[in-house]
C-alpha cells in the first residue's frame, strides 16, 4: 500500500513540473519554460506536452532576446554591447540546457550565437578600454580609479584587452598617499610614553590593504603627500588613589560552640550566635586618556575631518580584616580577609590599560575614512 501511495505522489510531482512549464510559457517567462520542459523530458523522454512546450518556448525566448539585442544595437549608448553580451549569453545558456536532453535534435533547431557572442564581447571590451583611457586622461585620482575599474571590466569581457602595465599605471594614478604624523605637545607623559600607542596605530593601519591607499611615515616620500593624518594624545591623566573603608557588624546563629553537661550528667552539643566586626577596604585609581585624530589635505592643509576618541580605565582592589569570631563571616568575606593590602600598579601599566581601546578605535575610524579606496 505504501508503494502505491509513493508512485501516485511521484506522478503528481511530474505532472506539476510539466504544468508549471506550461504556465511559465503562458505568462511569457519563456526561458524558465524551456528549462522546466527540458527537466521534464529528462525525467520522461518523448513526453508530448513537454516537447510542445520546449519547441514553443525556445522559439519565443530566442526571438525575445534577439529583439532586445536589435534594440540596443540601434542606440548610441557606448556600453550597449554589455547588454547585448548578456542577451547572447542567455541564448547560449538555453542551448546548453537543451543539449542535455539526448533527443533534442528532433525537436528544436538551435540558433548558434557563438560568433555573435564573441564579437559582442570584443566590442564591449573595447568600449570599456576607451572609457578608461578617456577617464585617466582627466588626470585626477578619482577619475584614475574609475579608469582602473573600466580596464578591469574590459578584461572581464576579453582577457588581455588592457595590459598589466596600463592597469598598474591606473592604480598608481588613483592611489592616495597618506602620511601619519604623531605629536605629543601636551604637558602629560612625564612618567610614561605614548610611543607604544602610536607604534601600534601605525603598524595596524599600514597593514590595511586598500587598493588605492598607501600609508607612509613622514619623509618616506620625496613628494607632498595627498593627505596627512595628525594623531595627538591630548590627555592622559592618572588620578590619585581613592581609599575607602567600610565597617560591618556581622553575626551567625546556630553555630556549634562545644559540649556541656546537663544537671543529670548527660553531654549535649551547644549552639549559639557568634559575632565579628568586618572591616572592608578598597583602593581605586581612575585613569583617562583622549586621542585626537585629524585628517588634513596635504596640499592646502585644510582640515577635512576630525575625531576625538576618549578612553578610561578603573583599577580597584579590595581586602579586609576582622575582629571577633571568624565563624560569623561568609565564605567571600573570609576570602577578602585573607588578602593583604595591594600596592598600586605602576603608572606605565595603568597607561597601557587605559590606551588599549584607543588603538582599535583609531584603526576603525581611519579605515572608515578611507573605505572608498578599497
Amino acid at each position: 500500500m505504501k508503494r502505491n501511495y509513493l508512485l501516485i505522489g511521484l506522478s503528481c510531482l511530474l505532472l506539476a513540473a510539466c504544468s508549471s512549464g506550461k504556465k511559465r510559457l503562458e505568462k511569457g517567462d519563456y526561458d524558465t519554460a524551456v528549462y522546466k520542459a527540458v527537466k521534464r523530458l529528462q525525467q520522461k523522454p518523448n513526453f508530448t506536452k513537454a516537447e510542445k512546450v520546449l519547441r514553443e518556448s525556445y522559439t519565443l525566448a530566442v526571438n525575445e532576446h534577439m529583439n532586445v539585442i536589435e534594440y540596443h544595437d540601434n542606440t548610441n549608448n557606448p556600453f550597449k554591447y554589455d547588454r547585448m553580451v548578456r542577451e547572447y549569453e542567455m541564448v547560449s545558456y538555453l542551448n546548453s540546457a537543451i543539449r542535455r536532453y539526448p533527443l533534442y535534435a528532433d525537436l528544436v533547431g538551435l540558433i548558434d550565437v557563438k560568433e555573435e557572442l564573441a564579437f559582442a564581447r570584443g566590442e564591449a571590451a573595447l568600449s570599456h578600454k576607451a572609457e578608461g583611457e578617456r577617464l585617466i586622461a582627466q588626470n585626477t585620482k578619482h577619475r584614475a580609479r574609475d579608469a582602473y575599474y573600466q580596464f578591469v571590466e574590459a578584461n572581464n569581457f576579453v582577457e588581455g584587452t588592457v595590459s598589466s602595465k596600463m592597469l598598474n599605471e591606473a592604480q598608481e594614478a588613483g592611489t592616495v598617499n597618506v602620511v601619519l604624523e604623531f605629536s605629543t605637545r601636551g604637558r602629560f607623559f612625564r612618567n610614561y610614553s605614548s610611543d607604544m600607542v602610536y607604534s601600534k596605530v601605525m603598524t595596524n593601519f599600514r597593514n590595511t590593504r586598500y587598493r588605492f591607499m598607501r600609508v607612509l611615515e613622514p619623509g618616506e616620500l620625496d613628494i607632498i603627500p595627498d593627505e596627512i593624518i595628525e594623531i595627538e594624545m591630548e590627555e592622559a591623566h592618572i588620578g590619585r588613589v581613592d581609599f575607602r573603608k567600610n565597617v560591618l557588624e556581622v553575626k551567625k546563629d546556630d553555630v556549634y560552640l562545644g559540649e556541656a553537661k546537663t544537671d543529670s550528667g548527660e553531654v549535649v552539643k551547644v549552639y549559639g550566635t557568634v559575632t565579628a566586626k568586618y572591616i572592608e577596604f578598597c583602593k581605586t585609581i581612575n585613569t583617562r586618556a583622549r586621542l585626537m585624530i585629524r585628517r588634513v589635505d596635504g596640499n592646502t592643509l585644510a582640515i577635512q575631518h576630525q575625531r576625538v576618541l576618549p578612553s578610561s580605565y578603573s583599577w580597584n582592589e579590595k581586602w579586609a580584616n576582622y575582629r571577633g569570631d571568624k565563624r560569623a563571616l561568609s565564605s567571600s568575606q573570609l576570602d577578602f580577609a585573607r588578602r593583604s593590602e595591594p600596592n598600586p600598579p605602576r603608572p606605565e601599566w595603568l597607561f597601557s590599560q587605559t590606551t588599549k581601546p584607543l588603538v582599535g578605535n583609531s584603526i576603525e575610524y581611519l579605515r572608515e575614512q578611507y573605505n572608498y579606496l578599497r
